[in-house]
């Protein structure tokens, strides 16, 4: 599921690509989209794991949620056939952005609420001072760690694969509950939030910009991690990053499947 790195890397594709350009046509099931022909997409944003996309003079926000399998496709040919396109933002210079979706879990909704969407999200993950995050946890101290960063109400934009990754360079162990950790443990996963998430977002930003045309993202692009990395071993070799002697294993926590080291992960 596209997380913080993935939507900014959307916003920034967005913004470099489609502000300000007439929206000729939109090809897609729901007709209250085709409104939206004659305006221009103004400015974008992100909140949590969703894209929030104002539409000049128009009294309705366009969001975007991209659930487990969406992305984003921005294309220069008009002609070019895409697999699994839900809806098409054809532009008048003729060119297109894609709103792919294989599953057909993510949405789109063309509101004039977007409190009313999104409006039960916590505070964002980059944002969310070390006060804040210590009464969270202070708050959750029954609740299991993972679960904690992956709860939205809670702490917004971070999901599965990046709470992996956190909790994997905190050196801490998925299956623990939060009254299980010391305030150092805790305060290392903070620092974790900020460092994995910016990293992660500054590779993800230059990746789409390398694509051609745009695309994001093929299967192979865990590649591009660094080997300290989980997202480099985790789809790959189950390699441990820490000590290459040893394989990662998995469990089922918070209804996820989790990467961890049994052994690196106390």
């Amino acid at each position: 599921m596209p997380e913080i790195p993935e939507v900014e890397a959307y916003k920034d594709c967005i913004k470099r690509n489609c502000l300000n350009k007439i929206i000729e046509d939109v090809e897609s099931a729901a007709k209250s989209l085709k409104t939206l022909i004659g305006k221009k997409f103004t400015s974008v944003e992100r909140k949590g794991k969703y894209l929030v996309i104002s539409l000049g003079s128009s009294d309705k926000i366009l969001i975007m949620h991209f659930g487990m399998t969406g992305f984003l496709f921005y294309s220069k040919n008009i002609d070019k056939k895409v697999r699994f396109s839900r809806v098409n933002f054809i532009f008048k210079d003729k060119s297109v952005l894609h709103f792919i979706d294989m599953r057909k879990f993510g949405k789109i909704w063309l509101t004039k609420d977007v409190e009313k969407i999104i409006g039960k999200l916590g505070i964002d993950a980059l944002k969310i001072s070390k006060k804040e995050y210590l009464e969270l946890t202070e708050k959750n101290k029954t609740k299991n760690i993972k679960a904690f960063l992956m709860d939205q109400e809670d702490i917004a934009g971070i999901g599965n694969e990046y709470a992996d990754e956190i909790l994997f360079q905190s050196g801490i162990d998925p299956h623990h509950k939060i009254e299980d950790l010391s305030n150092k443990n805790l305060e290392n996963i903070y620092k974790e939030i900020s460092k994995v998430l910016k990293y992660s977002t500054k590779l993800r930003i230059k990746d789409i910009r390398q694509m051609p045309e745009q695309a994001f993202f093929t299967k192979d692009d865990r590649y591009t991690f660094k080997s300290s990395y989980l997202q480099a071993h985790r789809h790959v070799d189950m390699i441990c990053p820490k000590n290459k002697s040893h394989k990662l294993k998995t469990a089922t926590i918070a209804g996820r499947t989790t990467y961890y080291c049994p052994k690196d992960q106390k």
